[in-house]
């Protein structure tokens, strides 16, 4: 889910000053710290998703609804979260956010019924969507304080937290331990987590000095276009984020212990893809990449929906994160090239079309399955995957890629 979220002015932002070596890393590792802590939060609520399911009896309808309460509260939580950081700064912000984060995850789980679940998930969604603006750009802004890119190294430490998560959840899970004692124990470490480096944070950025200066103009063609492309991966990601559990426990057999690891096998394969994004980009052109990860998601997902095992289950959602890690990165630098006012709007644009289809996808897939059933509506990602496959390459040609 970061990617979606990064910095819109990350390369018109005017360069601070160049930090020395020792306060770099100091910095770097306290926004590394807010990126593992926040892929946790998130996916402790992927992976006790079948938890939620099995507590109040949910059908796939029922819970697309705390997920669509999700998506409200995040679209709401993002562009507050914008006007807070051009004010305060994203450290400032970050240093209110994350603790909150943190201690909330335990309001989440103690939801008594399914309409308490529906609100607490609509508050998660807007302390979610705000954190995620904030730690991206107190990356961009860490960024621009050094000598090199790094941001392919925060995405990758979200993925990281979320198969830590997931790992956790399932050891918790297999050993006994109830949904809400795990996660007082985990949301208080991560509140420590958040606490101890909150100080380490950049006190200002830039973001609300360019801010002023973005066109008003309507996204050309090219934009939309990109940013189309942009939505459907970032659709198919967001349902294998929220659904890629509950899938394997459903439909593929898996034990509870073991469900919440469908969601970690998708996050370690991811941060596996994004570590090695830089080198692979260096050497393979973006047309290339973007059809080639397009495919290899598509023939995971065919996997999936149709062998009903939790191996091939996993084997498939582990060929689906590799396949999704690094086309985001590729379609981001895209539209920002493209764009005629400039990299940040361009990237803005872009960014803004994705994160609707990575919060629509989740709620949409439940409300397809209702209708017919998880296999019939995880088949739609196949479907966006040769979209991507065939119209990808063709679309970052006419960019100039």
């Amino acid at each position: 889910m970061q990617e979606m979220v990064v910095a819109s002015d990350s390369l018109s932002i005017p360069k601070p000053e160049i930090l020395a070596g020792d306060e770099h890393r100091r910095v770097r590792f306290g926004a590394s710290v807010m990126f593992l802590v926040d892929g946790i939060g998130f996916g402790v609520w992927a992976t006790l998703l079948p938890t939620f399911r099995e507590k109040f009896a949910l059908s796939e309808m029922d819970l697309s609804k705390a997920m669509l309460g999700m998506v409200l509260g995040a679209m709401a939580g993002m562009p507050l979260a914008g006007r807070a950081i051009s004010r305060w700064g994203s450290g400032r912000v970050i240093r209110f956010l994350a603790p909150v984060y943190c201690l909330y995850l335990i309001a989440l789980v103690s939801a008594p019924s399914l309409g308490w679940l529906i609100a607490a998930a609509t508050l998660f969604g807007a302390m979610k969507g705000a954190f995620d603006v904030s730690i991206n750009s107190q990356a961009i802004a860490v960024e621009n304080a050094g000598t090199r890119r790094i941001m392919s190294g925060f995405q990758a430490l979200w993925s990281i937290g979320g198969g830590l998560a997931a790992l956790g959840t399932a050891k918790a899970l297999k050993e006994g331990v109830t949904p809400l004692m795990l996660v007082c124990c985990l949301g208080v470490l991560l509140f420590l987590a958040a606490i101890s480096q909150g100080g380490r944070l950049l006190s200002t950025d830039a973001v609300s000095k360019a801010s002023g200066h973005r066109s008003r103009k309507l996204p050309s063609k090219v934009i939309l276009k990109i940013g189309a492309l942009c939505l459907l991966v970032l659709f198919a990601e967001g349902v294998m984020m929220d659904w890629s559990s509950i899938y394997s426990r459903v439909v593929s057999g898996a034990e509870d212990w073991l469900a919440p690891l469908a969601f970690g096998t998708f996050s370690a394969a991811m941060a596996i893809g994004r570590l090695s994004g830089d080198w692979l980009q260096a050497r393979v052109e973006p047309g290339k990449v973007l059809r080639y990860g397009a495919l290899l998601t598509g023939l995971g997902m065919l996997v999936v929906v149709a062998i009903h095992h939790w191996i091939a289950t996993f084997a498939g959602l582990a060929l689906c994160g590799l396949g999704l890690s690094n086309q985001v990165p590729i379609l981001f630098g895209a539209g920002g090239r493209a764009h005629h006012g400039g990299v940040g709007e361009g990237i803005a644009a872009v960014s803004m079309m994705g994160y609707f289809g990575f919060l629509a996808g989740p709620p949409a897939i439940g409300g397809i399955a209702h209708l017919t059933s998880l296999p019939a509506a995880f088949s739609l990602v196949i479907l966006f995957s040769a979209v991507l496959a065939i119209w990808g390459p063709r679309t970052l040609g006419k960019a100039g890629e």
